[in-house]
Parts: C-alpha cells; structure tokens; sequence
C-alpha cells in the first residue's frame, strides 16, 4: 500500500506536505504511510483515495475492482 500511495502522491506532484494539508495530519503521519512504517486511518485512506481520483480498492489492494455480472 505504501508504494502505491507514494506514487500516486508522486503522479500527482503532491508532496507529503500538501496532503498533509488536506488530511489535517501532520506531515510526518504522510511520510510514515508513504515508507510503510504505519498506515492511514480508513476515513484519511478514503479522502486521499477521492482527493488523488484513485480507486480506493486498488490503493488498498493493488488490484482494480471488476464488475461482476449477476446472471
């Protein structure tokens, strides 16, 4: 989860700073998530997700959810 977050961050040339900003967490909370020391709590997790217009699924899991036809 770390990795992909820190390359969205990256993509979207946010600094740990700035997200910091929007999440009203410090900027060391942001750096620790980007290395993996700890993760972000669910309701930051989204906000980043919907901020970053990313899948929050794949930001978790690395796979992008796929719609499943019920027959």
């Amino acid at each position: 989860m770390a990795a992909r977050l820190d390359r969205a961050l990256q993509k979207a040339n946010v600094s740990s700073a700035k997200a910091a900003g929007w999440l009203d967490v410090s900027e060391h909370d942001v750096q620790f998530w980007r290395r993996g020391i700890t993760v972000p709590p669910f309701a930051a997790f989204n906000r980043i997700a919907r901020v970053l217009d990313i899948d929050p699924h794949w930001l978790c899991t690395g796979q992008a959810l796929h719609a499943h036809s019920a027959n």
